[in-house]
């Protein structure tokens, strides 16, 4: 009696490997690619570019708390019962414990969608105008361009935003993108858009979508979310991709 093989390999099975090699190329190495391709017009290596992607990512789920409201807000949890009987009569009761709980808002600062995009603007910011050669831009051009673009994207974003139950605030995934796109392709010179683009991309939408918010006490009010996060899951993908297209395609 012939054995069959422990191995056998079919149209199927080759169809799955080009199927996951399909996923990893466009999920995987092109957004990859697209991330390293818009450090490297700011002056950075794909190796760095690489290790702040990862410090990007890895940073999203660090939440940094700063305050503490006074306001409470309904944290919904799962219910649960709570059966237990008598010793004496036999009676079984079941108590329905509350299924939400009240607890004070918490205020944070995201590590990944606030911090780091912060850090890396006033990099690129001070590496564009302390470089050497006679392309450096002049401090106060590249600052007001900066402002004025910057100021242009927050207002926009501040328009879009909208209070979440569960992330605090959310605003539309590609919208802070085409509009500093937009922005920077009409007002900016080209040598230096780029740099324009990254930091009026980022900051423009941190503050417009989270910071100013925030602030408003006619926005805060209606946010019932228990933590409301700076550049937080609701914001982190409009501020990061706010940055990194507009640098791509301007």
């Amino acid at each position: 009696m012939v054995r069959p093989p422990y191995f056998h390999f079919s149209g199927g099975l080759v169809f799955a490997v080009l199927f996951l090699l399909a996923l990893f190329f466009f999920f995987i190495f092109v957004p990859v690619s697209i991330v390293t391709e818009a450090f490297s017009r700011l002056g950075v290596t794909p190796g760095q570019g690489i290790l702040l992607l990862t410090a990007t990512l890895l940073g999203r789920a660090v939440n940094i708390p700063v305050y503490t409201s006074e306001r409470l807000v309904m944290v919904p949890r799962a219910g649960a019962l709570e059966i237990s009987q008598n010793p004496f009569d036999g009676h079984i009761r079941i108590n329905e414990q509350p299924a939400n709980e009240l607890k004070k808002q918490e205020f944070a600062v995201n590590f990944g969608g606030c911090v780091l995009p912060v850090i890396l603007c006033v990099s690129f910011f001070l590496h564009s105008v302390l470089g050497k050669g006679p392309d450096v831009p002049d401090a106060g051009g590249l600052l007001l361009w900066t402002g004025l673009c910057s100021v242009v994207v927050a207002v926009a974003c501040y328009a879009l935003v909208r209070p979440d139950a569960v992330h605090g605030l959310r605003i539309p995934l590609f919208v802070p993108a085409l509009v500093t796109m937009v922005t920077v392709f009409l007002l900016v010179p080209h040598d230096i858009a780029p740099v324009v683009a990254y930091i009026s991309g980022t900051l423009g939408t941190i503050l417009g979508a989270c910071v100013a918010p925030v602030l408003s006490p006619r926005v805060r009010n209606g946010i019932a979310a228990p933590v409301v996060s700076i550049g937080g899951s609701g914001t982190f993908g409009g501020i990061f991709l706010a940055g990194i297209l507009a640098v791509i395609f301007v």
